[in-house]
């Protein structure tokens, strides 16, 4: 409630106070023998901490045809050890009033929980049982990897994320980053419990990790834990291919999803964005709230306020090592995509040809400035941003020095960017919605290709 309220002032002032500026807490740091790096924040607000396990395991180091593996390992972490099985491991977790979860994206793979400062010994004890001893018994593989695939089936069904997945796959094509992190049904269905055993061998290791523990915890104490139950992990993980940054694209490409009894059409269209650390990166943000990244965007206005096409639309922005993705995503009834099309692109144009004005770009930087310090708050929000610099190589000034990069951004800057990042002549369309309705619409955008819309 307290962050919905301070947005909810922001938003409609446009300004942010100058107090709010982040200055990230001191971090104790050090290596365990095994190549475990350990961070620790103290905050004493309240009796409670957050702890982030953090591997180099995310999806990008699936191998060709097992897209999903990294996925699936990580929700066995869970699924029981040598001495627990997954109920007793819930319980032992949600006894000390703690809460722990599993998680995977492209880059990275997680165990993420909070506890009370009482149960400190015992979180790291139950952590370490996880990593160490993880059984990856053949039921409870089959009792996950069934779960999966029923969410796989049901994601396949949702107009809104296949088109999502469609236009990073059409963005990013044969770039490692360029499949949905869970996979597919047929890739999936494919893998078996030794694939899990032996990419868990090779990615969760010590020196493939970080582990950062954020709250009312001493140093001292936290070290003392680590080393006895982490100190005996061991292992190395496999050698990695570095990846290359994302291969440029080139002209207009226009994909539909032909959803014959679909009334509104999906819309994505997409270009590439930036890589993290990337010195535009201040500027996009700005530019992008203007155009789309807001309530109060130019997006926002003409299609939502101004003619009702739409009950939203925003332009995202997702940047990791090798490079980014920037895309807008919206919907609107069949016979209205061209109209909506037609918007995007010519707010698009304006943005490229035509200096935003000083008020305008100033509302943009204090809105992103003002809501910045909101990722920052809490244990867990602390405890992400840490890992991040691990695993990012990034220094404490990326965060620190942000706002002001942002209020720095200037009208012609604003414009460069949308140059070389909004839609323009170069970009990928997505559309999910009824073909017969929609493509005499859309055919002017760039050459079609109609593929039929399945859930398997």
């Amino acid at each position: 409630m307290k962050r919905l309220s301070i947005l909810a002032a922001l938003i409609s002032l446009g300004t942010a106070p100058a107090e709010a500026k982040v200055a990230l807490p001191k971090a104790q740091e050090f290596a365990l023998s095994n190549g475990l790096a350990v961070r620790v924040i103290s905050r004493h607000e309240l009796p409670l901490f957050s702890m982030q396990l953090v591997f180099r395991a995310g999806s990008v180091y699936d191998p060709a045809g097992q897209e999903g593996l990294a996925s699936l390992t990580s929700d066995m972490l869970l699924r029981g050890t040598e001495s627990r099985t997954a109920k007793q491991i819930a319980e032992d977790v949600a006894f000390g009033g703690g809460t722990l979860t599993n998680e995977a994206g492209y880059e990275s793979a997680a165990l993420s929980g909070e506890f009370l400062t009482a149960q400190g010994e015992k979180a790291v004890e139950i952590l370490a049982d996880l990593v160490l001893r993880s059984s990856y018994t053949a039921e409870e593989f089959d009792k996950t990897k069934s779960l999966v695939l029923g969410q796989l089936g049901s994601r396949r069904e949702n107009p809104s994320l296949v088109a999502n997945d469609a236009i990073w796959e059409t963005l990013l094509k044969d770039s490692p980053y360029g499949h949905f992190t869970g996979g597919t049904a047929a890739t999936v269905s494919a893998l078996t419990r030794d694939d899990v055993v032996k990419f868990a061998r090779s990615r969760y290791t010590p020196d493939n990790a970080v582990l950062v523990v954020c709250g009312d915890v001493k140093a001292d104490l936290v070290k003392k834990w680590v080393n006895k139950y982490l100190g005996p992990w061991k292992g190395k993980a496999t050698a990695s291919q570095a990846v290359s940054p994302f291969a440029s694209i080139e002209g207009r490409q226009v994909i539909l999803y032909d959803k014959q009894d679909a009334t509104q059409t999906q819309i994505r269209i997409g270009s590439l964005g930036l890589p993290l650390g990337h010195a535009d990166f201040p500027a996009l943000e700005v530019a992008r709230t203007v155009y789309g990244g807001s309530f109060a965007s130019r997006l926002m206005d003409e299609i939502r306020v101004n003619r009702g096409l739409s009950y939203g639309v925003s332009y995202r922005s997702t940047s990791m090592r090798p490079g980014g993705v920037v895309y807008v995503t919206t919907f609107t009834k069949n016979a209205t995509v061209a109209e909506v099309l037609d918007i995007v692109l010519a707010e698009a144009a304006k943005m490229q040809t035509q200096a935003v004005s000083d008020s305008e770009l100033t509302d943009g930087a204090n809105y992103r400035a003002g809501t910045y310090p909101l990722d920052f708050e809490t244990n867990d929000d602390l405890a992400g941003v840490f890992a991040s610099m691990w695993l990012n190589g990034l220094e404490r000034s990326y965060y620190e020095d942000y706002q002001e990069r942002l209020r720095a951004v200037e009208p012609p800057i604003a414009v460069t960017v949308a140059q070389k990042y909004f839609p323009g002549e170069h970009f990928r369309l997505v559309l999910v919605g009824k073909a017969e309705e929609v493509l005499p619409q859309v055919e002017k955008y760039g050459p079609v290709k109609v593929v039929p819309f399945s859930s398997e």
